[in-house]
């Protein structure tokens, strides 16, 4: 079994952004757009890829904030231990924007498939990584997500689209944290990209 090739796996998403960028934009010229961003599940062989409105962001990162509020009080109510309360304290849920495809308006837009991915995961010469955190298919996919994301910035394909200000470009495997890639158009001239 062969390892996927990673440099026609990058060229193949990008084209496939370009053309779903550009479709999405026709089909939602109306809609402010405040994120864009990736989600994967390599060992099944797919990218998805997903849009959000700022309504929808702003709604969903709404109700996340009040369930985390609702869960720190519950918790202290039942009697919260101090070893906890930091972990308790903080949390990820507390964004001004929802970082979670799960909850974008326009979860799978678009969906890439690469085929032989799960294949050559199943198979014995599959990488194994340097502790139970890193992943072949993941630690490359990663790579490509930036080099396709950054191209998409410098070539200035978000453009089309309504985009909000400030406006997320991330990516995300399933069950973990999303990553926020970068941060573009702040608004003014010099930050703009």
């Amino acid at each position: 079994m062969n390892e996927p090739n990673w440099k026609e796996a990058e060229e193949r998403l990008y084209l496939e952004s370009v053309s779903a960028i550009k479709q999405f934009s026709a089909e939602h010229a109306n809609e402010e757009i405040c994120y864009f961003a990736f989600d994967s599940e390599p060992y099944y062989g797919y990218v998805l890829l997903c849009f959000d409105t700022t309504e929808n962001s702003v709604m969903e990162a709404k109700r996340s904030a009040e369930r985390a509020l609702n869960f720190t009080a519950q918790s202290i109510e039942k009697g919260m231990n101090w070893q906890m309360a930091n972990s308790y304290m903080t949390s990820a849920n507390l964004l001004p924007f929802t970082n979670n495809t799960g909850d974008f308006k326009y979860q799978g837009y678009t969906q890439v498939d690469f085929a032989g991915w799960q294949e050559f995961a199943d198979s014995d010469a599959y990488p194994k990584g340097y502790s139970e955190d890193q992943d072949y298919l993941e630690g490359n996919l990663s790579i490509v997500f930036w080099k396709v994301i950054d191209r998409l910035i410098r070539e200035n394909h978000f453009s089309v689209l309504k985009m909000a200000s400030p406006f997320f470009v991330g990516y995300g495997f399933h069950d973990q944290d999303q990553v926020l890639l970068r941060i573009i158009n702040w608004g003014d001239e010099e930050g703009k990209m």
